[in-house]
């Protein structure tokens, strides 16, 4: 058996201040029975705040003040007067409580004062008018992240990338989330919308690369991204190259990953990375049925480091199970067991090797040990099979075959 373990803000004040105060800051109200030589034309203010917000009702005279109100607002926000700019909110809303857009902007000034307390059920109530924009869903998923409601934030921040398409800040945030929760493949989800849309950048390799590690879900976005980083920056992302080459090996894209194995062979990087190279090139030359030059790779990467226990067990596995050279191939896993003699996948490749050679009872007796020591491969199971029926065991060995399948 080869080895391969070298991959490495409720409201604030009580209504009757808030009159109070309202009162003595407004000015008068209009005089709308005044005659046109003596004022203005007459405005009409609820038609006005119409066109801002279609709930309220026109011509109505709380529809006047709300719009009166909601204009002192912004007069107070422009003079830098937040606190009384958010009595004026209240008050324009408490005459237009259907107005989705005046609570919309209440709830933005007592977040902008960081009144969370008072914005939370402000934002659980515009959550559920169909008005409701993507900055209430926003909003009211980083409150409860911030309150440790996480399962909460989540559905939240779902919703607000749902709304705000393409707001690839708030698919940061929702990802940022994920990680904590651990969604996983909702995690995936969002990077997979992510990737199309960005250069690359660092973070988003970081947040790709804790995923992968998480999952280990090998997907051709993520081989995209590392590839990217690898060509920027060459021998210093010698690790995020070979990588790369590992996820497209495991989507069986083998030449792909042999090129890049040999941009970095080529590079020459330490000695250590080499070999770990130099072991997944053969590998990979091997999947592809090109034998000969899988065992040129490893037979030069031993004239070079003999006792690498490693490249003398995959050399000596290739031998015996190709039936190249059985021989030479047990010599060299007896080779790699006096460095390992405890390694699974290596007294595997010597039971295999004795099989080869019709010593079927020593096979079995070391196949037998590996399995009762927990050890769990198709490759044991098929292993088990061939000896069994080797020395005539049938049922057994159907019932190895068996465990293929599960």
């Amino acid at each position: 058996m080869k080895n391969n373990k070298f991959r490495y803000g409720v409201w604030g004040l009580g209504f009757g201040i808030l009159i109070m105060i309202i009162s003595c800051s407004s000015s008068p109200k209009p005089d709308v029975s005044a005659s046109a030589a003596n004022a203005e034309p007459k405005i009409n203010m609820a038609a006005e705040l119409a066109k801002i917000d279609t709930m309220l009702k026109a011509d109505t005279p709380s529809a006047v003040v709300a719009h009166e109100s909601y204009l002192r607002a912004l007069d107070m926000m422009e003079d830098g007067k937040i606190i009384f700019a958010e009595l004026f909110y209240k008050r324009a809303l408490a005459n237009e409580p259907t107005s989705h857009f005046l609570l919309d902007e209440l709830i933005k000034i007592l977040l902008k004062q960081n009144k969370s307390g008072e914005a939370f059920p402000l934002l659980k109530l515009a959550v559920q008018s169909p008005k409701a924009t993507g900055d209430n869903f926003l909003f009211l998923a980083r409150l409860y992240r911030e309150n440790g409601t996480l399962d909460s934030a989540a559905l939240y921040y779902k919703k607000a990338s749902d709304k705000i398409s393409g707001n690839l800040g708030v698919l940061y945030e929702y990802a940022q989330l994920l990680e904590l929760v651990q969604n996983y493949p909702e995690l995936k989800r969002i990077y997979d919308i992510l990737l199309p849309e960005l250069d690359y950048p660092p973070r988003l390799l970081e947040k790709q690369l804790f995923l992968y590690d998480k999952t280990g879900a090998s997907d051709s976005a993520t081989a995209v991204l590392l590839g990217e980083a690898f060509r920027a920056n060459g021998i210093q992302y010698a690790e995020y190259g070979f990588l790369q080459a590992e996820i497209l090996s495991n989507l069986k894209k083998y030449h792909d990953a042999n090129e890049v194995l040999l941009t970095l062979f080529y590079m020459h990087p330490s000695k250590e990375f080499t070999s770990k190279i130099a072991l997944r090139i053969a590998n990979n030359y091997e999947m592809m049925d090109s034998i000969t030059v899988a065992i040129i790779w490893l037979e030069q990467l031993l004239t070079t480091e003999p006792e690498n226990h490693i490249a003398l067990n995959n050399l000596g596995y290739m031998l015996i199970d190709h039936d190249k050279d059985v021989n030479k191939g047990l010599s060299l896993v007896e080779k790699a067991l006096h460095f390992m003699p405890e390694e699974s996948s290596y007294l595997d490749s010597k039971a295999w090797g004795l099989y080869k050679v019709g010593k079927y009872e020593e096979a079995l007796k070391i196949l037998e040990k590996l399995e009762a020591s927990g050890m769990k491969a198709n490759e044991l199971w098929l292993h088990l099979a061939k000896v069994c029926e080797a020395l005539k065991l049938d049922e057994r060995a159907k019932a190895y075959r068996a465990k293929m399948k599960e």
